[in-house]
């Protein structure tokens, strides 16, 4: 029986002819295209044409070719030698120079072209805007799932492109919450989930990526009945497979932690085991590999802490202190590891929020600002506090500006795209005197002297709070666990979904 899958392999050929500006030769990519997802509209469904686009530094225009869907091995661009190639394969019903519906993306990751070396390049094609579950690049019409449930857990994305998934709890039916111990990676070349090392018992934490690839893992939740806290942070290396342990001066959990250029580690808010508030700010330094006392306290729970464009100051937004939600954003940075505050006036959100998220608008090259998004109007729903649609564009450390409106919850995951567009997917929403999880997808794109735009995208298949979503080196993004209360009934789906947003052009 044939498969029921479509998976075209090219067999790496040379291009004889020579480059006239450099006399360097040029070499046609070997393709692997994927052609079949494992549910949901198969990409190639109604597709006419193909489009084969290369770019990278140094290429000037980018090279392209376009071809019937029964593409052949000529129809991929040859190349000059370069380095970081991304290979881009568009998919359209009808032909794409006379108005054709474009319906389906891929790109490889960034490749290196040797001269006389045909480089081997896979690319996922997927349905533009559609969720579907992650597949198998050996098995392309079977799902690939996580290794086991998650929520509260972290996904941080390393230099090679890979996932680390860490920790997070397993929502039970009977409203338990056993808290995992256990790492694993994802990776997108091959679309596998493949155990790593164990990392203590963690839920509510944070990941930070370090300058030198590493990751540190701070705090969290070991239990939940009754709450214990995790004292150990841990460092993992996850190319040499190896996990050390640090003692940091204060434990908690739900907290909040950002990286600066120098590789310091902030950690700022976060519950004791008890619930009340951990005003205490502490800071790792990459350098010496240890944690650091810094002097003053941040009186937040439930805030964000992001990096401003200059890698040096540190904005600390939304939250709530013992009075309630608090307005003032904070900008503090380090000198050597003493941490001080920059200004004394700070500038003031126009709607305090609990609970919201932080991601960074714009792409490296055009002065990325961040984005505040969502949260709750006061600490306590059931006493009435409403989700916040307002988003808030935290412009420097004197000025905060009017962002897009979005769909009004807390909690959501957000992720940066490379090319400078943030999605927001899943989060909390509110009912009178309730909360549930909801399927709101969208994806803001920053404009010049303009107000960024929104762009609704279809709805998640299942509502999730707890979730994470990682951007992927494809463009792509990877949403991986969650809790979906919407029911009433807890249900924690063991599925991995990844989302091609439709391109800038």
């Amino acid at each position: 029986m044939a498969p029921r899958f479509v998976r075209s392999t090219l067999l790496a050929s040379l291009l004889v002819a020579l480059t006239p500006a450099c006399g360097e030769k040029e070499v046609r990519p070997s393709l692997d295209l994927l052609t079949t997802a494992c549910a949901g509209t198969p990409p190639l469904a109604g597709v006419t044409h193909l489009r084969f686009r290369v770019t990278g530094p140094g290429l000037g225009a980018s090279h392209e070719r376009v071809s019937t869907v029964a593409w052949m091995e000529e129809d991929v661009p040859a190349l000059p030698p370069g380095r970081e190639r991304v290979l881009e394969v568009r998919a359209y019903v009808g032909r794409p120079d006379q108005g054709g519906q474009l319906v389906s993306l891929g790109r490889s990751a960034p490749f290196d072209v040797a001269e006389g070396k045909a480089p081997e390049v896979r690319v996922f094609l997927r349905r533009l805007g559609e969720f579907v579950p992650v597949n198998l690049a050996s098995n392309p019409g079977m799902c690939s799932p996580p290794t086991e449930v998650r929520a509260g857990h972290t996904a941080t994305t390393l230099p090679d492109g890979r996932v680390l998934i860490a920790g997070g709890y397993r929502p039970a039916p009977n409203g338990t919450r056993p808290v995992s111990v256990t790492t694993e990676v994802f990776d997108p070349a091959d679309g596998t989930f493949s155990y790593g090392p164990d990392v203590g018992a963690r839920a509510f934490h944070t990941a930070s990526l370090l300058p030198d690839g590493k990751v540190l893992l701070t705090g969290g939740a070991e239990s939940f009945a009754p709450v214990a806290l995790q004292r150990m942070a841990r460092l993992v290396d996850t190319v040499n497979i190896t996990v050390s342990e640090l003692a940091p001066k204060v434990a908690r959990y739900q907290h909040a932690a950002a990286v600066d250029a120098q590789g310091h580690v902030l950690l700022v808010g976060g519950r004791a085991a008890d619930g009340s508030g951990v005003f205490t700010a502490e800071a790792f330094d990459s350098d010496s590999g240890s944690f650091v006392d810094v002097a003053g306290d941040v009186h937040r729970v439930d805030t964000t802490l992001t990096v401003m464009e200059d890698g040096r100051t540190f904005l600390v937004a939304g939250g709530a202190d013992t009075m309630g939600p608090q307005p003032d954003v904070l900008a503090v940075g380090f000198n050597g590891t003493d941490l001080g505050r920059l200004l004394n006036v700070p500038p003031r959100l126009r709607v305090p929020r609990v609970g919201a998220v932080v991601a960074l608008l714009g792409r490296p090259d055009e002065g990325p600002r961040p984005l505040l998004m969502g949260g709750f109007d006061g600490v306590d729903p059931s006493q009435g506090a409403r989700a916040v649609g307002a988003s808030e564009v935290l412009e420097d450390v004197m000025t905060v500006s009017d962002g897009p409106a979005l769909m009004p919850r807390s909690n959501p995951c957000a992720v940066s795209l490379p090319d400078g567009r943030v999605v927001v997917l899943g989060g909390r929403g509110t009912a009178i005197g309730t909360t549930y999880a909801t399927p709101w997808a969208e994806l803001i794109t920053p404009h010049a002297n303009a107000q960024p735009t929104v762009l609704g995208l279809p709805l998640l298949p299942n509502p999730r709070v707890w979730h994470t979503c990682s951007a992927l080196p494809d463009g792509s993004v990877l949403v991986v666990g969650g809790v979906d209360d919407s029911t009433g009934e807890i249900r924690a789906p063991l599925d991995a979904l990844v989302v091609m947003p439709p391109p800038l052009d």
